[in-house]
């Protein structure tokens, strides 16, 4: 019988290391991104948040509410072309995978990868290659408005030809990538593709049924019409949070524009998506230092107008949370092997196999 070799003690030494480096730096990131924020020059700005009105926080809570909706329903569009899920399912283990994003270690992709593996069934290579067909997708959507708000100080006709022309053409290209690495005959072209790109290593794996299951990320992407809808939600998604983050310089007293709302606020997801200490403090802080980078109007009190827009995530994700959990129940599917068919009794529509992608319509 062959032993599974056991990692040696001096490797979980240097990984807890790495952990509790992240964490510390986290914390000294948003100490002081706080210790900025209630600085003396922004105290005015915390009089005015202190002096809101019950509307404006509401919609800002509500949009926030938004915010969180959408990016559950982008990972429900990326995926439907190969697996059926139920929309408050995803949503809810979005719900939780959102506020597990602020501290560091990853919390986030750990909890997804465990509810979508062990509550719907979903192989693991498949759920790998269904968060990079999202990052992807969002990529794609984020990048054409992004840069046309980088260069362009004005929301004008010319950004919007910029903009709509960048997403046309991400579209295209993604779908066109997609379409011939999908289906049988494209399962075929990625096998040799990954067979020469390993050397002719791995033999086992590129002939295999688990490159099937990666295989699965390009039939995500090769449906124009789900396609469509995954990048039309990022691009609502990028929008609403400009105007959130408009909204909290408003109510802060100070200005920022929408353009710089918009350039800002990718900058805020971007970091928080790809740094490994995690989205709290860190995506304060280099937001913050990139916009006194560019000299933005509203550099000088962009801490306070950052931390604030953090509170509002952290009520509206907490709630949210805390719904979700009691939906989910994850504490009862944590005996369940990764053989088992992994469907809790609460998601009868969770179970079935992965289809192919001419079985599934954008309708």
């Amino acid at each position: 019988m062959t032993q599974t070799p056991t990692p040696k003690p001096g490797r979980r030494w240097v990984k807890l290391a790495i952990q509790l480096g992240m964490f510390a730096g986290g914390l000294i990131l948003l100490y002081w991104v706080v210790r900025q924020a209630l600085d003396e020059r922004n105290q005015g700005a915390i009089r005015s948040i202190r002096s809101a009105s019950p509307g404006a926080i509401a919609l800002l809570l509500t949009m926030t509410l938004g915010s969180l909706v959408i990016n559950g329903g982008i990972f429900w569009a990326c995926i439907r072309p190969v697996k059926k899920l139920r929309m408050i399912d995803v949503q809810a283990v979005n719900a939780v995978g959102t506020i597990l994003a602020n501290p560091p270690g990853k919390l986030s992709i750990v909890f997804r990868v465990f509810m979508h593996h062990r509550r719907d069934n979903i192989p693991l290579l498949t759920i790998a290659a269904w968060f990079v067909a999202v990052a992807a997708g969002v990529t794609a959507a984020t990048n054409p408005l992004f840069f046309a708000s980088w260069y362009l100080k004005d929301m004008d006709a010319t950004w919007a030809a910029v903009a709509s022309g960048g997403l046309a053409v991400s579209y295209l290209m993604v779908l066109g990538l997609a379409r011939s690495f999908a289906g049988e005959a494209g399962l075929v072209r990625f096998r040799r593709a990954v067979g020469v790109l390993f050397l002719g290593r791995l033999k086992g794996f590129v002939a295999g049924p688990a490159l099937e299951k990666v295989h699965a990320g390009f039939d995500m992407l090769s449906h124009p019409g789900w396609l469509l809808v995954q990048m039309s939600l990022r691009v609502a998604d990028l929008f609403l949070l400009a105007a959130r983050l408009y909204l909290c310089a408003r109510i802060a007293g100070t200005h920022v524009s929408f353009n710089e709302a918009l350039v800002y606020g990718a900058i805020r997801f971007a970091i928080a998506t790809l740094l490994p200490s995690g989205a709290m403090g860190s995506q304060e802080a280099g937001t913050t230092w990139i916009a006194r980078l560019r000299q933005a109007a509203a550099s000088d009190q962009f801490e306070v107008v950052l931390v604030f827009m953090l509170v509002t995530e952290l009520v509206v994700y907490g709630a949210a949370t805390a719904v979700s959990l009691w939906w989910l129940k994850p504490w009862r599917i944590t005996a369940l092997s990764p053989e088992s068919d992994g469907a809790a009794p609460e998601s009868p529509a969770a179970a079935g196999p992965l289809e192919t992608p001419d079985a599934v319509r954008c309708d």
